[in-house]
């Protein structure tokens, strides 16, 4: 009796952890993850402010960048002022960068910087976790660049379903010293 009570409780416990470990490895690993992440977290605090994006078939729109929490933290608000505004929260953890963006799609990719093989470029990669979708094959962004230029800011993502490039959005934005669209 003892034995079998000893063994159904070890398959229950083989079977919970299987599921755990099955369910929650989502995670791929980041080819050339960024080492310099105190450089790129203040390239992203340098970008704090107001900007415009001019020229959308939605007409101008807003995009704020926020240091938060002692500047550790980044808040990134995108296209303000229309309804399809979205979230991206950028921080150190353990020595790398990592952004969770909240998309208008309703997931939650969580990218990863990367080296990039442009010059001047600041590129996030997912890296595998996409809250609220069934996989990663789902449509969510894959990735970001930010470029920064004399006069202006570009940023593209890069929008991935089913493991390849689906799209990309590209915006060029311009600092403004307020912002007309909250």
């Amino acid at each position: 009796m003892l034995f079998k009570k000893r063994y159904t409780l070890y398959l229950a416990l083989s079977l919970m952890l299987t599921f755990l470990f099955s369910c929650t490895s989502h995670q791929s690993p980041v080819q050339k993850p960024l080492e310099d992440t105190e450089s790129a977290l203040n390239y992203l605090k340098d970008l704090k402010g107001n900007w415009v994006v001019y020229g959308q078939k939605e007409g101008p729109f807003g995009w704020e960048f926020d240091v938060t929490s002692r500047g550790k933290v980044v808040v990134e608000r995108l296209k303000l002022g229309t309804p399809t505004e979205m979230t991206t929260i950028y921080h150190l953890d353990k020595g790398i960068l990592f952004g969770k963006h909240f998309c208008q799609l309703q997931n939650q990719p969580v990218l990863t910087a990367v080296t990039s093989e442009i010059e001047g470029d600041l590129h996030f990669l997912c890296n595998g976790h996409v809250g609220n979708t069934k996989s990663h094959d789902d449509l969510h962004m894959h990735g970001v660049h930010f470029q920064k230029t004399d006069s202006s800011l570009f940023i593209w993502m890069d929008m991935y379903k089913d493991g390849k490039l689906a799209f990309e959005t590209r915006y060029e934005l311009f600092r403004v010293d307020t912002l007309m669209f909250k």
